[in-house]
């Protein structure tokens, strides 16, 4: 079985970044991409790209991003376990989740669950856990879809073009496509979201 099939499961972070940057390489061949022009594209190097690619070197969430747009793919497909073992109880599997089945990934400092059910073909939901210290990017995001987050414990602090919301447990932010944000958790707990958009991709 190849990198790129592996379930990410529990599997620690090294691990996690083999099986990502398998499955980035085999999108990348699947279309017959060279590695500088995708490099390019993503504006990376192709030493960067090509260490992503074998596990070496583990990608930010920007970089994860800027690489699938580079693919022409949907992000979530990196956290698509369809190769997994089928779970035993298949009762309403195109409608429901189970906690069973829920597989971890993580990415800079941040581990996110997908929790969309297969029978959902226009939202993506995730539910992440943001490390203390954890940071989305220094940089401003360009939002694309409809986003809605609620969080479910500890606190966020949200950008949103020139505005920034203290976000605490209970709260719930959303904003439509086309609007710039980033997020940080500076505190020293963990915090957990739940994050819905309308578009595939999942930060």
């Amino acid at each position: 079985m190849s990198e790129d099939s592996l379930p990410l499961m529990d599997a620690p972070a090294h691990e996690q970044d083999v099986v990502i940057g398998g499955r980035l390489r085999a999108m990348r061949k699947a279309q017959d991409l060279r590695l500088k022009h995708v490099a390019e594209q993503a504006g990376l190097s192709v030493s960067m790209l090509s260490q992503i690619e074998r596990g070496i070197s583990s990608p930010s969430i920007r970089v994860l991003r800027n690489i699938c747009h580079a693919l022409g793919v949907d992000g979530a497909a990196l956290f698509d376990e369809r190769n997994a073992p089928a779970p035993q109880d298949v009762a309403g599997a195109d409608f429901v989740v189970r906690l069973a089945d829920r597989k971890p990934v993580s990415v800079g400092g941040v581990t996110k669950y997908r929790v969309t059910p297969a029978g959902c073909s226009v939202m993506e939901g995730f539910l992440m856990e943001i490390g203390a210290g954890a940071v989305s990017d220094v940089n401003f995001v360009l939002q694309t879809g409809d986003k809605i987050g609620y969080v479910v414990r500890g606190k966020l602090r949200l950008f949103v073009d020139d505005q920034e919301m203290l976000l605490e447990a209970g709260d719930i932010y959303g904003f439509p496509s086309g609007h710039r944000y980033r997020w940080e958790n500076g505190w020293e707990s963990p915090t957990t979201i739940l994050v819905i958009n309308s578009n595939h991709f999942y930060v």
